[in-house]
This record gives structure tokens, sequence and C-alpha cells, in this order.
């Protein structure tokens, strides 16, 4: 039996290595247009998919690209259409926003020159 125990363990030993892969957020895709980015969500289905096409150098990229968390200076504008709402991100180094589906880089920002709202405790006017 103790024979037996180093051979599973160099048999098991790499997998039990390897950490778990961490679920892999999908990447943030903006337009300048609201109505390209309609129809690309509506073309591709989904942010995953919509990456793999603006990858291909031979797509019609209408406008978009994938946006970074830290080149967003906050919400330039927010509109619903259908049921479903859209902020338009304001980026550093452009005065065009890029729309994307509201909250799509987590909780949503400050309007640009508004400030953040702090809920108020109970109790207090």
């Amino acid at each position: 039996m103790r024979a037996v125990l180093p051979l599973i363990l160099c048999l098991a030993g790499p997998a039990l290595a390897q950490p778990a892969t961490a679920k892999k957020t999908p990447p943030v895709i903006g337009c300048a247009s609201l109505a390209n980015y309609r129809l690309l969500m509506r073309q591709t289905g989904d942010a995953a998919a919509a990456a793999a096409l603006l990858a291909d150098p031979k797509a019609d990229h209408l406008g978009c690209g994938a946006i970074t968390p830290e080149s967003v200076t906050g919400i330039s504008d927010h509109v619903a259409l259908d049921g479903q709402a859209y902020d338009c991100l304001g980026l550093q180094g452009t005065g065009v926003c890029q729309w994307v589906t509201a909250g799509a880089l987590g909780p949503a920002a400050p309007r640009k020159g508004e400030a953040a709202k702090v809920p108020k405790e109970k109790g207090r006017p």
C-alpha cells in the first residue's frame, strides 16, 4: 500500500498543482454610435463574440472597439431603448464618448460634472 501512494501522488501531482481557472470576464465593447453598437450586439449576440469579430482586420468594425476600464473618465450620457439601458462613456484623450450596455464596467460611475451620490444615514437630515 505504501508503494502505491507515491505513484498516485506522482500521477495526480500536476493536476493538483494547477490552480483552478478563474472565470474570464468578457471584454467591454464600445461604439461611437449607439445605432452601430446595437447593430453589432444584435449580429454577434454577446461581447465575447463581438470582440472576436473586432479582432478580424477584414471585418467592418462600425467604429467600435474594446474599452479598458482605466481609460474611462465617467458617464457622458445615458439612454434607455426598448427596455435596455445604455451608457456613453467618456474616455481619456478623446471628446467622443463610447456607447456600452449600462453597467458593463461594474457599478455605474457618476456622470461628468456630477458628484457621486452618498447614501444618507437613517435618522439624519
